[in-house]
């Protein structure tokens, strides 16, 4: 654990030792006090102050310290680290990334203010936190000023994907590959942009080239295969793998009741994990987060309201054992729920039908 540079007064570190152990000191007061000290001081004390108060986790004192830090004359590599703690505090050690991302944002203009190549390590570290509207800005400014920078045009490459700007990220990982041919992740990101072109030559090329067996062709090879999860911002769903980027959702996302994604709905997705979940198999399997629809099915999720959480799990079970897909969202709504998903295939009078024969077969006595 870092320790308080020598110089710093023992009363200042002992209202920070206080506020940690739970006094209730002003935060934003005892960080005032830090930066009146510091201020004038060589950086390598800054730093060694910002390294403690993070290891000691005063995180609401180093939040102003931080951003003082930020706004004043400092050198790049610390403006960098600075930068870096900032976010780090708010998403790492607080714990909120809603907050992070505000604070991701409030840095860009001063990142660009400093030149393409701070602004270019920033955004990959953005990148790299899964903050990618701040990353973007900082990554195209850093791209056009060195377009001969590789790992800047692979990082391009990924923003264009996020953004859904599908050839301009293909042409970013060519040029890539002319140089790296056998980086995988730049091979991975181009099955991903071929397959949201349809560039059937172009993913198998890339999919071959990292050991997948595809089907013999030269077209479409998608078959639907092992359950996947997949994050729908936030929601986790569950799907059936078409190919390394595609599932075809096999469950009634509570996005799809506001035009979301949907029941049947091919989906792109990537191959970075956000994190894990129990699989049907019994182990654990990551969760990969979609990138976009690349296929509507036409599914429509319609909600029946029930009287009670056992009759919502009977009529979910009946619909689906009908083939009608269906989903106990009790829990999920204010009261007892089930969402039906209405197929296109099937009609509205064939849909109410199963619907009523689901009914019907709820309410006859058991034996």
């Amino acid at each position: 654990m870092a320790s308080p540079p020598p110089e710093l007064p023992g009363r200042l570190w002992r209202w920070v030792e206080d506020f940690v152990a739970g006094s209730n000191q002003d935060a934003d007061g005892i960080g005032a006090a830090l930066v009146e000290w510091v201020d004038g001081r060589e950086a390598t004390e800054l730093q060694g102050l910002l390294d403690a108060l993070r290891d000691t986790g005063a995180y609401p004192i180093s939040l102003h310290v931080l951003e003082e830090a930020w706004n004043a004359e400092v050198p790049l590599e610390l403006a960098g680290r600075i930068a870096e703690d900032w976010v780090g505090t708010v998403l790492h050690g607080i714990g909120d990334a809603k907050g992070a991302a505000v604070v991701a944002q409030h840095l860009i203009k001063g990142a660009l203010e400093r030149g393409p190549a701070f602004a270019g390590d920033l955004g990959h570290l953005f990148l790299d936190w899964r903050l990618f509207d701040a990353a973007d800005p900082l990554i195209r400014a850093a791209a056009d000023a060195h377009p001969g920078d590789t790992a800047l045009r692979f990082n391009l490459g990924v923003v264009h994907k996020l953004a859904g700007e599908w050839q301009a990220a293909k042409a970013c990982f060519d040029i890539v590959l002319q140089h790296h041919g056998d980086d995988k992740a730049t091979r991975w990101n181009l099955g991903v942009v071929c397959t949201a072109l349809q560039d059937w030559a172009g993913a198998r090329a890339a999919w071959k080239a990292l050991g997948f067996a595809l089907p013999p062709g030269d077209g479409d090879f998608g078959t639907p295969g092992e359950p996947t999860a997949v994050d729908l911002d936030g929601e986790v769903v569950w799907g059936l793998r078409l190919c390394p980027a595609r599932v075809e959702l096999r469950t009634l996302p509570i996005s799809s009741v506001e035009g979301g994604p949907n029941f049947a709905d091919v989906l792109l997705i990537d191959g970075v994990a956000l994190a894990k979940t129990p699989y049907p198999d019994g182990t654990e399997g990551p969760i990969l987060p979609a990138l976009s629809v690349l296929n509507r099915a036409g599914t429509r999720t319609h909600r029946i309201a029930v009287d009670d959480p056992a009759q919502a799990r009977q009529m979910a079970e009946l619909l689906n054992q009908q083939g009608v897909p269906a989903a106990d969202w009790t829990g999920l709504m204010p009261d007892p729920t089930v969402a039906v998903g209405q197929l296109a295939a099937l009609d509205d009078d064939a849909f109410q039908a199963a619907i009523k024969a689901a009914s019907q077969q709820m309410q006859r006595p058991t034996s």
